[in-house]
C-alpha cells in the first residue's frame, strides 16, 4: 500500500513541476502617417509600420512575424500583422480577398 502512495505522491509531483509550453500569439496593428498618396509615400509607409511591428514583436520575445493586411485609412495607413514565439500555424485554408477565408 505504501508503494502506491508513494508512486501516487511521485507522479502528483512530476505534474505539479513540469508545467505545459504553449505558444503565444498576438495581432499587432501599426499606424504610420502618410505625406501624401503616392507609390513612394506608400512604400516608405509599409516599411516603416512593417519594422515597427517587427520591433515590438521583437520586445515581446517573437520569432516570426506574418503581415496579414494593409489599408489607407485618410491620411494614415494601417498594417495588421500576426506574431507568435513558435513559428507559422499549419493553415488548410486559403485567404481570399477582403480577408475571407475560402475552404
Amino acid at each position: 500500500m505504501t508503494r502506491w502512495i508513494s508512486l501516487t505522491v511521485a507522479a502528483l509531483l512530476t505534474m505539479l513541476l513540469v508545467s505545459p509550453v504553449w505558444a503565444r500569439t498576438v495581432r499587432i496593428e501599426t499606424t504610420v502617417p502618410l505625406a501624401d498618396h503616392s507609390d513612394e509615400a506608400l512604400t516608405l509607409a509599409i516599411t516603416q509600420a512593417v519594422e515597427a511591428g517587427a520591433r515590438g514583436a521583437a520586445a515581446m520575445g517573437m520569432q516570426w512575424i506574418r503581415v496579414d493586411g494593409a489599408r489607407v485609412v485618410s491620411d494614415s495607413l494601417v498594417v495588421r500583422m500576426t506574431a507568435s514565439d513558435d513559428g507559422p500555424e499549419e493553415d488548410t485554408h486559403d485567404v481570399g480577398p477582403r480577408g475571407q477565408t475560402t475552404l
